[in-house]
């Protein structure tokens, strides 16, 4: 494993964990009251996901800069991956990150918010990955782009359904 992706995934965990610490602070709202907020904040995001026009959350639009990249071997790209994992400083072309930071905070916990970020982290490493991989990474980008809107709704459908099976087996 690279520095670059090590740096995603301990970004990732370091967010997730601060996530779900926060979560804490929100658990002295009653349950049931969270769930339906949850519900709420997630039926608006999926309706804009499914109809392949995200909404635009707050978010820091400033990419990490390419100076940090080459410095010394291990620290550049690892400092680079680690802010990309955080997901504070970088695009997000989908409010889905937001959705998992709102589950996490009502309803998760910290092993959620750990777990979750973890997750966040190796998804920021499968796309440079597919794109390095692909052979072209210029064609790999236009493809990407044309069926962007198709992949954000399979993405919102890969979200959705875990989390109606969550909250519909009371594993709250």
């Amino acid at each position: 494993m690279t520095s670059f992706s090590s740096g995603l995934i301990v970004g990732g965990m370091v967010s997730g964990t601060v996530v779900g610490a926060l979560g804490g602070l929100v658990s002295v709202v009653p349950a049931a009251g969270r769930v339906w907020a949850l519900i709420a904040l997630i039926s608006v995001i999926m309706v804009f996901e499914f109809a392949g026009r995200p909404l635009q959350l707050p978010q820091n639009r400033r990419l990490v800069p390419q100076d940090v990249i080459p410095r010394r071997d291990f620290e550049g790209p690892f400092q680079f991956g680690f802010e990309m994992g955080t997901g504070v400083r970088t695009f997000t072309p989908t409010a889905l990150p937001h959705a998992l930071v709102l589950t996490v905070v009502l309803i998760g916990g910290v092993l959620p918010g750990v777990l979750a970020g973890l997750g966040f982290g190796l998804g920021r490493v499968l796309m440079p990955l597919a794109r390095s991989v692909s052979g072209d990474p210029q064609q790999w980008d236009r493809v990407l782009l044309r069926r962007m809107a198709w992949i954000g709704r399979f993405c919102a459908a890969g979200f959705v359904l875990p989390l109606i099976v969550i909250l519909g087996e009371g594993w709250l």
